[in-house]
């Protein structure tokens, strides 16, 4: 279920960056307010983040993720509406308000059905959604742009997401003690691998927001994960628009070699959340888990930089495909951090990274239209490659553990004065 809501949602999402040579031409946008519109929608994604994030941890992740796809199929629906560019801003704005609340919720869905060990997998294989979303939306919004006109795209794309909805609450379950065919075997299995810290007394330790949001590796987990999210979002927004202004491809053909990396990053988003699971069982979650992010977010800058210097347009097509597959590589493992710094509070967690993956979807449409308005479409992939290699080095920094409360570190900290004394 959370795999197809992922679908709707990047479908929904991404039809804009389809019609977006048709806006271009029907409202005659240049590329700098096309990369405005495209980011109107991340200034609303970004504004109900956290707060997705922590209405999930306290009232359930399902009743969240139906309410905010309900209010983004109203704002896809009312899209062509948008006569001028300050109320298609508004509406994209909006939309992103909506679609904003979803992802930390399903991270509290996540985080109360699967254990630990496990969550890097069920990670992969609920966001390889968001390939499959991108790579259906391409073909079928350039059919239907090609039939019906750039319109149509967002009021067919619109009538989805409701039907997820019914579906949801006929079949979905916030937790597995609610699902009428989970055993109590199951159940023991799922719980005893949650992660549940406890003090010496055996208490459960109750993390407050200050014990979340003090602690450096969070924040640095985050800000690496803006810097994949950076490139992710350059690729979303600005790839059919490469295609057919920057290789000369027709829309059709367009639609089709945009299809492509998203075919390979279908693979590679469960490829890399299974890996992340093996690999922090072979060397713990610290390592295990920023293993393959790291090697993706490199992996993906220099294919990039090769893809851009592609002699043909159907080897920058191969090289781009590979760029993307390696960083979508990265995302099981950046997903399940969370949960292992706190089951409980996934969702706020969970809210932070997608905040700062959001702050990379802002910035990325917009100052790519204005590299490509100024100095052309290969400065403005030497910077994506350039932002998602850093990200690797800023996630080197990250520990990925338990968070400790604060008054359990001031106490660490004051055992370590005295022993040095």
């Amino acid at each position: 279920m959370l795999t197809i809501c992922y679908i709707v949602l990047y479908m929904d999402r991404s039809c804009m960056s389809m019609a977006g040579p048709s806006m271009m031409k029907y409202y005659n946008w240049n590329a700098t307010q096309f990369g405005l519109v495209s980011t109107a929608f991340f200034m609303g994604y970004v504004c109900t983040q956290l707060l997705g994030g922590w209405l999930a941890d306290r009232f359930g992740g399902g009743k969240i993720v139906m309410f905010g796809a309900i209010w983004w199929s109203i704002f896809v629906f009312i899209t062509p509406f948008g006569a001028t560019l300050g109320l298609m801003i508004a509406i994209r704005i909006f939309m992103g308000m909506g679609e904003g609340v979803s992802l930390p919720a399903m991270s509290t869905i996540i985080a109360q059905w699967i254990p630990k060990k496990e969550s890097g997998l069920a990670w992969g294989v609920s966001i390889m959604g968001v390939s499959i979303g991108i790579a259906l939306a391409m073909p079928l919004s350039a059919w239907i742009i090609n039939v019906w006109g750039w319109e149509m795209v967002f009021h067919a794309f619109a009538l989805l997401a409701p039907i997820w909805v019914i579906i949801w609450w006929k079949f979905g379950k916030d937790k597995p003690e609610d699902h009428p065919t989970v055993s109590d075997e199951e159940l023991t299995y799922i719980r005893s691998d949650q992660g549940l810290q406890m003090d010496n007394s055996g208490k459960l330790v109750e993390l407050t927001t200050k014990d979340i949001f003090s602690t450096p590796s969070v924040w640095t987990g985050a800000i690496s994960f803006f810097c994949t999210n950076y490139l992710f979002y350059l690729f979303m927004t600005w790839l059919p628009t490469y295609f057919v202004k920057g290789r000369g491809f027709e829309m059709s053909t367009s639609a089709i070699y945009t299809m492509m990396p998203y075919i390979v990053a279908t693979i590679t988003y469960p490829l890399g959340g299974w890996l992340a699971d093996k690999a922090a069982n072979k060397f713990g979650h610290n390592m295990g888990r920023k293993l393959f992010p790291l090697l993706g977010m490199v992996g993906a800058g220099i294919l990039l930089v090769l893809g851009s210097q592609a002699p043909t347009p159907v080897a920058a097509v191969a090289f781009i495909s590979a760029s993307n597959g390696l960083l979508c590589l990265t995302m099981g493992g950046y997903y399940s951090m969370p949960i292992v710094f706190s089951p409980k509070n996934a969702g706020k967690i969970t809210g932070l990274y997608a905040t700062c993956a959001t702050i990379g979807g802002i910035v990325a449409p917009l100052l790519t239209g204005i590299i490509v308005d100024h100095y052309g479409y290969n400065y403005a992939l030497y910077l994506g490659a350039g932002i998602s290699i850093i990200g690797a080095f800023i996630l080197l920094t990250s520990q990925v553990q338990p968070i400790v409360p604060i008054f359990e570190r001031q106490r660490k900290n004051q055992h370590m004065i005295i022993d040095n004394e």
